[in-house]
């Protein structure tokens, strides 16, 4: 499918992102994609995240973005907050638009269990809507892994460098976590591997 396919249709992308730090960055890379791509000049990319605008100087690159009425004519890409579309503006345009097929969601990495970005991923055939009514579930939904969090083989790699005494996990989700405990035991099996199946703060 080449870049500028859905746009032809009129779609809309959603990407329910992060307020700070991933939405600047994936910002980068739409800039730079769009940079190359002069067939896509035409379709405007809207940052909607009003408390990002008030707070983050150092990101004034894309003030111009950050703009919470954008114009909902024609094809575009939007990306919200929160990330993972339990409530605020991105849950509003994804219930606007998920009943129809051309439009799409973009889900940029790791989601928390039990938020509506969680459950869209798995592509069920409707969704529960704020107002407790259902709509049919005809949106795109994309998952890409775009995370500052490290990954197994990344994990492993590092920890196969440093060979620490102990391996002590204290930040994600227990049945993740339990995950990670029993690939490392089999991988470090002479390691004494500490695990705590409860997410900790590290202060």
């Amino acid at each position: 499918m080449s870049s500028t396919q859905p746009f032809l249709k009129g779609a809309v992308v959603l990407i329910p992102a992060f307020d700070l730090g991933r939405a600047q960055e994936l910002l980068l890379i739409l800039d730079e994609y769009w940079s190359n791509h002069p067939e896509l000049h035409y379709i405007p990319i809207y940052y909607a995240s009003p408390l990002a605008k008030r707070c983050m100087a150092v990101y004034q690159t894309y003030i111009n973005s950050m703009n919470e009425n954008f114009n909902d004519v024609g094809p575009s890409v939007v990306m919200a907050s929160p990330s993972g579309l339990q409530s605020g503006l991105s849950r509003q345009l994804f219930e606007m638009w998920c009943s129809d097929k051309k439009n799409a969601c973009v889900i940029p990495g790791y989601v928390v269990e039990g938020t509506l970005a969680k459950t869209i991923i798995n592509e069920p055939k409707e969704v529960t809507l704020m107002n407790g009514l259902t709509a049919p579930l005809n949106i795109q939904v994309h998952y890409i892994s775009f995370s500052a969090h490290a990954d197994f083989a990344q994990t492993s790699t590092f920890l196969k460098e440093l060979m620490p005494p102990n391996i002590i996990p204290v930040h994600g989700e227990a049945n993740e976590m339990g995950r990670l405990k029993q690939k490392l035991i089999t991988q470090f099996a002479y390691r004494n591997t500490n695990y705590f199946p409860k997410e900790l703060s590290v202060g």
